[in-house]
């Protein structure tokens, strides 16, 4: 069944807009937050329990949780439409690092990719808003975060063949989830 990647900075409301689209797609869609997935295989090999904490893991079991998670993604994707929410550009604490390397990326086998972006300094207020434990940033920081997750986009989409959409979430996640709605009612999965 397709596979549709989500992505987005964090603080940019990517999960806020798969969750409230999903409340309106037919039930064959799942909806599945990848760090989520990533976190629950770290709980399970007793790495850690805190999201915060999966940036400060080795990237060694980093991968080995992205294997593990993308497998996960592939399994679910034999029977369901998956809504993947997802970062393509980790910030950990060595720097920032692929979110689908390339063997998650062939397993999981995305059919589209959409980029959500928002105004940099919006994003930062978001994330200053946060009940997360985040890094403070500036717009500039954010800027450059978004343009390495475009950038990561247009390699993930080149690798599968696949189209890439954009979202902007600067008017509210209503209106946004109401976009990610239309790309998909479009037929792209």
């Amino acid at each position: 069944m397709p596979v549709t990647v989500v992505s987005g900075v964090t603080g940019v409301g990517m999960s806020s807009i798969c969750q409230t689209a999903r409340k309106d797609l037919p039930e064959e869609y799942t909806l599945i937050n990848f760090g989520d997935s990533m976190l629950e295989q770290a709980a399970a090999h007793d790495i850690t329990t805190n999201r915060d904490e999966l940036s400060s893991v080795s990237h060694r079991k980093i991968r080995r949780l992205q294997r593990r998670a993308g497998e996960f993604v592939a399994d679910r994707a034999e029977g369901d439409h998956i809504l993947l929410a997802t970062h393509l550009a980790v910030d950990t604490d060595k720097g920032f690092i692929d979110g689908l390397p390339d063997d998650v990326l062939s397993e999981i086998s995305p059919d589209l990719f959409v980029v959500v972006e928002a105004e940099p300094a919006l994003i930062v207020d978001r994330r200053d808003r946060s009940d997360r434990d985040i890094e403070p940033a500036s717009p500039r920081t954010i800027e450059f975060e978004q343009h390495l997750n475009r950038s990561a986009a247009l390699e993930y989409a080149r690798d599968q063949n696949a189209p890439i959409e954009f979202v902007e979430n600067s008017g509210g996640v209503n209106e946004a989830a109401t976009e990610l709605l239309e790309i998909l009612d479009d037929g792209h999965s």
